[in-house]
């Protein structure tokens, strides 16, 4: 059974399995018509249709359909990000020279599947629901992040960890983002990751 990281964003918290299955169908149909028939058509009729239940029951649980694609895509960042999560806990004693490329091929990946849903919603996907915090992968990874970065400072040549990762973050998301949103065949993945690792390698440690 799925969790909801965030369920500031569930009207009603699904507690026992039946409510828990009731939620899943809801959130699924939602991402079945926005993938497949585009975000204006995941209208809450719509989705109680796809799901199989009342429009009463839809609104039980959320109060609105932004609710539903708040849900929906607090879900997705921790899918993707729990490897990254994983990996950097695993990575705390390993050079960054050895695991950097790893890890952004990992960040790589992680925002093509995001990028699955995400394209197919408003630019503010994450702020849509006025009672959901906006819940990113960076929010999601913070702590972790901050151990991996802490646990590698002997390794920096920069003082300040803070704008160390400040800026190894914005750098690898940016140019990750710009590449799945408009690649060119004169870079493969692999160069990407190659390049981007270099590049906040010589950042970090040179």
């Amino acid at each position: 059974m799925k969790e909801y990281p965030h369920e500031i964003s569930v009207r009603k918290s699904p507690t026992q399995q039946r409510a828990r299955v009731t939620v899943d169908g809801i959130l699924e149909a939602a991402q079945l018509i926005i993938s497949k028939e585009g975000y204006d058509y995941a209208t809450t009729n719509h989705i109680a249709e796809i799901a199989g239940v009342s429009i009463g029951t839809v609104y039980q649980y959320f109060p609105r359909k932004e609710a539903i694609v708040a849900v929906l895509v607090e879900q997705l960042v921790v899918t993707v990000s729990e490897p990254i999560r994983r990996y950097m806990l695993e990575s705390m004693q390993v050079p960054l020279a050895r695991c950097m490329p790893t890890l952004i091929g990992m960040v790589l990946n992680s925002r093509r599947q995001m990028s699955l849903l995400l394209r197919r919603l408003p630019r503010d996907a994450t702020k849509l629901c006025e009672d959901s915090v906006p819940f990113t992968s960076e929010r999601f990874l913070f702590k972790t992040t901050s151990d991996f970065f802490k646990s590698h400072l002997g390794e920096f040549r920069i003082d300040d960890i803070d704008m160390a990762i400040y800026v190894s973050e914005y750098l690898c998301i940016g140019v990750i983002d710009g590449y799945l949103a408009d690649p060119t065949p004169k870079l493969s993945d692999e160069q990407v990751v190659e390049h981007l690792s270099d590049t906040i390698l010589k950042f970090l440690t040179r």
